[in-house]
């Protein structure tokens, strides 16, 4: 499998997943700028949208949007780690919270703030947006490690990612003290870390990569 990626966009959360499932992945940057791969193609070839994560699986097929991508690489998790049976409560509990992260968090909040084409004013208001979404995660996890019962699951791995970036959206987390602490306990996970660890790299090559930009 091949993922589409830029260092700290929204494509973080399938780094993860793929790190804590122990998949062979392979990670292909876009320059974000021009929206182009690593053999300078567009991105647009491979996905019309031109967003992240992409991710290509071994027989071509093209996978685009968190709500498939993340499911996905939990599937191929040998212990299916996160995951239940189709059939289940806790299946449409991981459905539930990978729709509230990236509807509620990522797109009402983040991606209007980084959206460069995004105005001041509707920057602003997607800021005054975070507060309930981060509230209602903030009471859920009062009492919890993770979203789902007790399993780190890829809807964890999203909500790391956007709680990670949150900050640089302008909106503090020190309102929120069971966000600031899961995002705490989470962060030094293995899969996470080394995450973290090689997009802070890759950054660290390019001095002009916009800090905190979500990718899709």
């Amino acid at each position: 499998m091949k993922l589409y990626y830029a260092p700290f966009a929204c494509s973080m959360a399938a780094h993860i997943a793929w790190r804590e499932a122990g998949l062979d992945v392979v990670m292909l940057r876009v320059d974000w700028r021009n929206k182009r791969g690593p053999d300078g193609g567009e991105l647009s070839s491979i996905n019309p949208m031109a967003q992240l994560p992409t991710l290509v699986l071994h027989d071509g097929t093209v996978l685009t949007e968190n709500a498939a991508v993340l499911p996905y690489l939990a599937d191929r998790a040998p212990k299916r780690a996160g995951v239940a049976q189709a059939t289940s409560t806790k299946h449409y509990e991981l459905l539930r919270w990978l729709g509230f992260v990236g509807a509620e968090v990522h797109k009402k909040v983040l991606h209007g703030v980084f959206d460069p084409k995004s105005p001041p004013a509707v920057r602003e208001h997607s800021r005054e947006c975070a507060d309930r979404p981060l509230g209602v995660l903030a009471k859920h996890l009062e009492q919890r490690e993770t979203l789902l019962c007790d399993d780190f699951s890829v809807a964890d791995a999203y909500l790391v990612w956007a709680l990670m970036i949150t900050p640089h959206a302008g909106i503090s987390l020190e309102p929120y003290p069971a966000l600031r602490r899961y995002l705490q306990v989470h962060s030094v996970r293995a899969s996470v870390a080394s995450a973290i660890a090689f997009e802070r790299a890759e950054r660290a090559r390019d001095s002009h990569s916009a800090p905190g930009a979500p990718g899709a």
